[in-house]
């Protein structure tokens, strides 16, 4: 059975969501599930997770169309935007953290499966359980920097280089969203931990061995 023959098979249990499958009508069922399956996983973060990948995307058009700008700018008119860099620095920012809660729903980091053949389905769910523990742990100390470093350049009233930004606010922001981060990575570990199948595997919803 191939991967996308067992997508289509396995349907989700418990409030009757199924995933899709070839004979569904669509042309492409590896395609819909790679939309569907943060949804699925997310469950009741589903929402909120729909309003920050919104939320990332716009910060990614806002990125390109000002380096578009920017770069037009400098070499055909001699004029590039003020500040620029700095709002395109700060707009990474907001986009790498907004995009984060993603990545972790649909398990989309990188990841190398040296010996994943060797490795039972039990002890791969006790090691994604430990790996999102020990992920959460790096998100929550980087969370909390963020916010001692905010709450320092709130008292010193720091601002950006250029643009005379004040400093703290993007840091609260930026903390704000690595929280959510966070929190992501402990509902998912929990969720892997009592055995949901809509969040055991990246893009099919199932836990069992394939085929």
């Amino acid at each position: 059975m191939t991967d996308m023959e067992e997508a289509g098979a396995v349907s989700g249990d418990g409030d009757g969501a199924s995933f899709a499958g070839p004979d569904n009508g669509l042309a492409d069922s590896s395609l819909t599930e790679e939309y569907k399956h943060p949804a699925e996983a997310a469950a009741g973060f589903a929402w909120p997770l729909r309003i920050m990948t919104a939320i990332a995307a716009l910060f990614m058009f806002a990125i390109t169309a000002l380096t578009f700008v920017d770069v037009t700018g400098r070499y055909v008119f001699n004029s590039p935007v003020d500040g620029g860099v700095e709002f395109i620095e700060f707009g990474l920012g907001f986009l790498i953290f907004s995009a984060l809660p993603l990545v972790i729903i649909k398990r989309a980091q990188i990841t190398v499966e040296l010996f994943d053949n060797f490795m039972s389905a039990g002890f791969k769910r006790v090691r994604e359980v430990i790996v999102l523990i020990a992920s959460a742990g790096m998100i929550g100390f980087i969370t909390e920097r963020m916010y001692t470093t905010g709450v320092e350049m709130h008292e010193n009233d720091d601002i950006s280089l250029h643009l005379d930004l004040p400093m703290a606010p993007i840091l609260f922001i930026l903390c704000g969203l690595a929280a959510i981060s966070f929190v992501i990575q402990i509902y998912v570990a929990w969720r892997i931990t009592f055995n949901d199948p809509r969040a055991s595997e990246p893009g099919t919803g199932h836990t069992g061995k394939s085929a």
